[in-house]
């Protein structure tokens, strides 16, 4: 069974921008990755580079205002897990435990893990005792089959480079009949347009698919339909707040973007926050995301 809920909400992003031209002297992420602009197939993709590269990014200390403006999706993925006392949580590209946090709040038994060295540390740091904190890649979870009664990624899984692989990884470490909750970013507004904006200046290379694609309920629906079962599928909104223009688009920018790159992209970020921003000269954004769970499926016997 598939259940697809859409919550409305005026929309008020108006047409997408027209992309930035590509910065001259920067170095293209197919450049750092050592690949060439003919198609590759997604095998010959250097995915362990791309995914060092997402750790650099996530290492930057100025993520955690972007993590911190995120805070209240976490009570809406708590609440989803259905964690109970004693319930064990995995929470994966956990960044410095917002989800985490919810979940241990509810008595749960909580395991996170994120990519970056860094966000673990400040996770650790944050969270305590409540929360047991590993490295993992959500393509490779250093965690046994069946580990989990409840997995949950907020944002963190939908950034995988292989997001069949990742899909298959979260439903491997829980067991069946447990539940997967994630969240991604809606392709519209802000700030689900950032990676096309990104893509613009910073093409990723060929055969890797877009992270927006996992906001997209078809696309989110296709990867997890094979793993899950009673899979539901809601458009949620998020306001997102931050002190003025210039910190919004610090929070949403990969901080692996050189300063050409960046001044490439400001124009057409600035065009989209002006047809999204309910709150000039602050910014108030009313944020889309997909919220996806569902049940795994018990092996075929």
């Amino acid at each position: 069974m598939i259940v697809r809920i859409r919550l409305s909400l005026h929309d008020a992003y108006g047409p997408a921008p027209t992309p930035a031209p590509r910065a001259g002297g920067g170095l293209s992420r197919r450049q750092l990755l050592g690949l060439s602009r003919t198609k590759l197939g997604h095998g010959q993709v250097d995915a362990r580079r791309l995914t060092e590269r997402l750790a650099h990014a996530w290492d930057d200390a100025s993520r955690t205002v972007l993590l911190r403006a995120l805070e209240p999706v976490a009570e809406v993925v708590a609440g989803a897990a259905h964690g109970a006392n004693g319930t064990r949580i995995l929470d994966v590209g956990a960044g410095d435990g917002n989800v985490a946090l919810a979940c241990a709040a509810r008595d749960a038994r909580v395991d996170a893990c994120d990519l970056s060295v860094a966000m673990c540390h400040r996770g650790r740091a944050r969270t305590g005792d409540a929360v047991a904190w590993r490295r993992g890649d959500a393509q490779r979870l250093p965690y046994a089959d069946a580990s989990f009664d409840v997995v949950v990624s907020a944002f963190g899984a939908a950034e995988a480079a292989r997001p069949e692989r990742a899909a298959r990884e979260l439903a491997r470490v829980c067991r069946p009949g447990g539940r997967i909750v994630l969240t991604a970013w809606v392709p519209r507004g802000l700030p689900g347009r950032v990676p096309k904006l990104v893509d613009a200046v910073d093409p990723l290379p060929d055969g890797v698919p877009t992270p927006a694609a996992w906001g997209r309920a078809d696309r989110a629906e296709a990867r997890l339909a094979v793993h899950l079962d009673e899979l539901e599928l809601r458009t949620c909104v998020v306001t997102l707040r931050f002190g003025s223009a210039a910190a919004c688009f610090d929070a949403l920018v990969p901080a692996t973007l050189d300063d050409a790159q960046r001044t490439a992209m400001r124009p057409g970020f600035d065009r989209l926050l002006a047809s999204a921003n309910n709150r000039p000269p602050a910014v108030e954004l009313d944020a889309r995301y997909l919220l996806v769970s569902g049940v795994v499926r018990s092996p075929a016997t």
